[in-house]
Order: structure tokens, then C-alpha cells, then sequence
């Protein structure tokens, strides 16, 4: 039923594409949810608080929710059969449907607290999903940082968009973003701050560094087709969501602007390059991801920065290639660290000669992740420029990072055997058509980024080609990360792996002398003073309740002595409080 749900709505999406073709304008329905009048005077737009479900439908809205539904079309064939053993298959796909519910309205959503509420809907879902081995503990441990995390960032999403509706009484973008410079009392630093609390909840989202944990802490305990969607789809929906409300970032200020872009491209060189720290196959895919999407970030806020540049739709494009590449590179090293029964890429080996199908098929994920953002870098960034040098690190990291993956299970002696026969290391008949689709999708989504026409009907506005040099050049840089990487296994791959494991072994030391110093300075003070506050909250209910009761008591004796003599008794004691505090007296 999830599979035949999703294949309905791509027949109903491709319908609507079908009609958007026809027209220059957005299909766009409004509904009004409630309105309510909270004031008499004052700016009309502060007399009443309402929400309107205003369904916007463009082209970009299409083409992003396609990329979505083929990525889940994989990920639940594939689960058929690779998740058979999964608990609770009944709940597992019945999440599913109801994520892609939450992720059709988060495209479609044009107001803000209509957004915020899908947004919320697909976060609860998506902690479920990557929580599912409820039964497991190491599973549950490592889901709270997918609940903690993502609620702290989804969070400042929501602050921003109440720190919007305070200055500007309305959450439609279609009156919002007029009037971001014209509505009375409107200043730069309120502008400032909803635009980094906007760009910090789709920053956890996007999965950037150091962001990027409930993902990496959750690859290989969650459901592998699960955590390739979440790793893909929320790519596609975050950075959708980026494009339409960077006209904020834009109308605070270019300093704003140019920290943003700073941020991604410490994320797009941090996230593959700590991928390389460490043989853990699957938490290195989710790093070498985020730092590609970190680069599609990068040159869509780079195109609204340069205002003479219309490429930040290509940053958009980008993404949309590299989500279903990077969903197939998922699944089919999950399926190779299935058959080897290990997640160490030094056990692993001849996965070419006795899986050659998810062989291959991770090795077409992995190039097509590394090259999707080749069309996006020759669109939007000049080579010469800082942040063309600064992506081009990037790049060759991304490229040696998804090629390292590769060439350590593919090659070499197999010395983690399955139960001592290595004849069992073999495919998995019924899931392996679903990584090369993934794969397919995600090169033809990169052609289609090459290509002038294609931009101009996301976006719809004129674009004119890239320069044949540019794309070239790009290229040659991820093939140079390609060759580079494979002459170096070539000559040692142990050596190779062996100084990635020494490496990731001092990562996780320092990460824990982190977490510890956290916890000693931190979190334990915190939890010291919530546990003396609940501690007094108690003692202090007692004391205040035993004064209470010996109150009552005192003027229940007082109704029931008799009136003369307590009236003489405070008379004479008032008359020798007055006697003694006299000035002479007092001298």
C-alpha cells in the first residue's frame, strides 16, 4: 500500500507537470484555516491573526517532489527485501506514506506557519523512522540525537518565522517579502536575526556540518532505507525551502549574506574531509553528502548574493541530483556490509568480483554525487574567486571520499568472511535493480543541470549557457579526486586504511574528551541544579504549607478569645513598642 500511494502521486505530480507546461504561472489554492480579530486600532496588519493553507504549485514544486517520490519508490522496494526482518513492518511503511504527506506540503506550503506545521509533522515522522529497532539499545540511544538536534534547529525555524510575524503581521510570502523594507518600524537587525534563525532550522535540516550528526549517529543502527531518506528527501525539501525565503537573507544585509555563504563552505570541506577520518563505510557516505549538498548551498546563496548572477536556481539542481545518487550510495553499501556482516571497510573485499552488481551500482552513486555539483559550480562560481578555490577543496574531497568507499570494499583479499564461508558473500536477487534506478536518476537529474533550458524552467527566467571551459574544468576536478584516490589504494591499500583507522581513532578521542569537558561543565551543573530545585520545590510546598497551617490556627484561636482582654493586651503592648522607640528613649 506505501509503494502503490507513491506510485499514485508521481502519476498525479506528473499530471500536474504535465499542466504547468502549459501555463507561465503557478497553480496556487487558498483555504482559509482560521481568523481570528485580536485588536480594534493599530496597523491593520496586527488587528488579526490568521493562517491560510495556501497550496502554491510551480515548477520547482514538481520537479523537487518527483526527485522525493523516486527516492521512496527505491527505498520501499528495496526494503521489501533487504528490511524483510525489520520489526513492525505495518507502522514502518505506514510512516512512510504519512512523510511523503508532510513533504508534499512543505513544497506546496506559501505560508509560513502552514510550512512550520508540515515541517513539524515530517520531523516527528522522521525521528520515528530512524528509531524504529525500538527493541535494540544501541538503536535508542543514538535516536536521541536525531530527536534532540533536529527539534533544537526546527525550533529556531519556528522562532524565526513568530520573529517575522512580530515585525510584519502577516506569514503569506506573497505579502511578506514585498514589504520586508516598506512596513513601519521594520530595521536591519530585525531582519538580521529572523534570517539566522531561519537559516540555522534548514541548516539542520540540510544535514550541514556540524549539524550533520543525527544522521552520521543513525546511519547504521536505523533502517537502512529509512536513513537514505532521510539523508535524501529532507535534502530536496530543505534546500527548496531555502531558495523561496533567501529573499530574507537578502533585504538584511550582504554581511548576513556572506557569513551564511562562509558557514557552507566550512561545512562542504569539514563534511568529506572527516569522512575520510575513519573506516565506517556508511556514517562516511552521510558525511561526503552533506558536504556536497553544503557546495548546492553555497552557490544558491552565492546567486542571490552577486545580484547581477541568476544562478542560485542551479545550487537547487544540484541537490536534486545528488539526492537520489546519494540515497542508492545508501543502500547499496548497506547491502555489501550486509553480505560481509561488517562495518569496518578494512574487513572488506572483493565485493567486485562477488557482488558486482551493488559493486557497481555504489561506484555509479558515488560518481554521480561527486559530479552533481559540477553543473551548479560552472553556472554560479568564478574558478578564480575565493570561493571557487574554496569548492574546488571540496570537490576533490567529495570525489576521493565517495571513491575511497569503493575501492576498499571492491578490491583486495575478503578477511571479514561470513561465518567462514566466503561462497555466502553473494547478491541479494530481488534488491539490486534499485541502486542502479537511484543512480540513473540521480546522472540524468546532472545532465539535466548541464543545460541552460533546464534551469530556465525551474526558475522560469532566461539563463544564459555555461561556458564549456567552466564545465570541463570542474570535472577534470573530480576526476583528478577519482584518480588520485585510486592510484593511492593501487599502492597500499592497507596503508590507506590503516591511517584512516588511526586517524578516526584520535577523532573519537578528541570527541569524547569534548563530550566529557561538556558534561563536566555543562550538563552536570544543569542537571545539579534542576535536581536541587526539584529537591527544594517539595521541602519548600511543606514549610509554606506547615506557616499556612499554623496561621489558620492562630486565627481560629483568635475568633475564639474573647474580645475585652485581647483589645487591652494589644493596647499596652503598642503603648511599650511606642515607649521604647520614642527619641528620647532611644538616646
Amino acid at each position: 500500500m506505501a509503494m502503490f500511494g507513491t506510485v499514485v502521486t508521481l502519476l498525479l505530480t506528473l499530471l500536474v507537470t504535465w499542466g504547468l507546461t502549459k501555463r507561465s504561472t503557478p497553480f496556487v489554492a487558498t483555504y482559509q484555516y482560521f481568523n481570528m480579530s485580536v485588536a480594534f486600532s493599530g496597523p491593520t496588519n496586527f488587528q488579526t491573526f490568521g493562517v491560510e493553507l495556501v497550496l502554491h504549485v510551480d515548477h520547482l514544486t514538481v520537479v523537487a517532489l518527483l526527485a522525493i517520490e523516486i527516492c521512496m519508490i527505491a527505498a520501499i522496494g528495496w526494503h521489501q527485501v533487504m528490511g524483510r526482518t525489520e520489526p513492525g513492518a505495518a507502522r514502518f511503511h505506514a510512516v512512510l506514506t504519512a512523510l511523503l504527506f508532510a513533504f508534499s506540503g512543505i513544497l506546496m506550503s506559501w505560508d509560513l506557519a502552514e510550512l512550520f506545521g508540515f515541517w513539524a509533522i515530517g520531523g516527528a515522522l522522521t525521528y520515528l523512522l530512524l528509531a524504529h529497532r525500538w527493541g535494540v539499545d544501541e538503536a535508542a540511544s543514538r535516536a536521541r540525537v536525531a530527536l534532540a538536534l533536529p527539534f533544537v534547529t526546527d525550533l529556531s525555524l519556528l522562532c524565526g518565522i513568530a520573529w517575522l510575524y512580530a515585525r510584519y503581521g502577516t506569514q503569506n510570502l506573497n505579502t511578506l517579502l514585498p514589504i520586508l523594507h516598506t512596513n513601519p518600524g521594520w530595521t536591519v537587525r530585525s531582519l538580521v536575526v529572523g534570517s539566522v534563525l531561519l537559516f540555522i532550522g534548514i541548516a539542520g535540516r540540510l544535514a550541514l556540518w556540524p549539524l550533520s550528526s543525527w544522521i552520521t549517529q543513525t546511519a547504521v543502527t536505523a533502517p537502512a532505507a529509512a536513513s537514505a531518506l532521510a539523508q535524501s528527501a529532507w535534502s530536496v525539501v530543505a534546500v527548496a525551502v531555502l531558495y523561496r525565503l533567501m529573499p530574507v537573507v537578502v533585504a538584511s544585509n550582504q554581511q548576513t549574506i556572506r557569513a551564511f555563504i562562509s558557514f557552507s563552505l566550512v561545512a562542504a570541506i569539514a563534511g568529506p574531509l572527516l569522512g575520510l577520518l575513519g573506516n565506517e563505510p556508511r556514517r562516511a557516505i552521510a558525511l561526503v553528502g552533506s558536504g556536497a549538498v553544503a557546495v548546492a548551498a553555497a552557490v544558491l546563496m552565492n546567486g542571490f548574493q552577486v545580484q547581477s548572477s541568476t544562478f542560485a536556481i542551479a545550487g537547487v539542481a544540484a541537490v536534486l541530483a545528488i539526492a537520489p545518487a546519494r540515497a542508492g550510495a545508501s543502500l547499496a553499501m548497506t547491502s555489501i556490509a550486509g553480505a560481509m556482516r561488517t562495518d569496518d571497510l578494512a574487513e572488506m573485499g572483493d565485493a567486485w568480483r562477488r557482488m558486482r552488481a551493488t559493486s557497481g551500482a555504489f561506484l555509479a552513486s558515488v560518481v554521480a554525487m561527486a559530479l552533481a555539483v559540477t553543473g551548479a559550480l560552472a553556472f554560479g562560481i568564478q574558478s578564480r574567486s575565493y570561493n571557487g578555490f574554496a569548492l574546488g577543496i571540496a570537490l576533490l574531497l567529495i570525489a576521493i571520499g565517495g571513491v575511497r568507499l569503493f575501492l576498499g570494499a571492491s578490491f583486495g583479499p575478503l578477511r571479514r568472511r561470513r561465518a567462514f564461508e566466503p561462497d555466502r558473500v553473494r547478491e541479494t536477487p530481488g534488491a539490486l535493480g534499485w541502486p542502479y534506478w537511484l543512480a540513473v536518476a540521480g546522472g540524468a537529474f546532472w545532465v539535466a543541470s548541464l543545460v541552460a533550458s533546464w534551469l530556465n524552467f525551474l526558475d522560469g527566467q532566461k539563463h544564459p549557457a555555461a561556458s564549456a571551459g567552466a564545465m570541463v574544468l570542474w570535472v577534470a576536478v573530480a576526476i583528478v579526486g577519482f584518480a588520485a584516490c585510486t592510484v593511492t589504494f593501487a599502492l597500499s591499500k592497507d596503508g590507506a586504511l590503516d591511517a584512516s583507522a588511526i586517524a578516526g581513532l584520535w577523532l573519537r578521542r578528541a570527541t569524547a574528551v569534548l563530550f566529557g569537558v561538556v558534561a563536566r561543565f555543562l550538563i552536570a551543573p544543569t542537571t545539579d541544579i534542576a535536581r536541587r530545585l526539584g529537591d527544594w520545590i517539595p521541602e519548600g510546598d511543606g514549610a509554606l504549607g506547615g506557616v499556612a497551617n499554623t496561621t489558620g490556627r492562630l486565627a481560629l484561636a483568635a475568633t475564639r478569645a474573647p474580645a475585652l482582654p485581647v483589645v487591652i493586651v494589644l493596647a499596652v503592648v503598642l503603648a511599650l513598642v511606642f515607649a521604647l522607640v520614642a527619641p528620647g528613649v532611644a538616646r
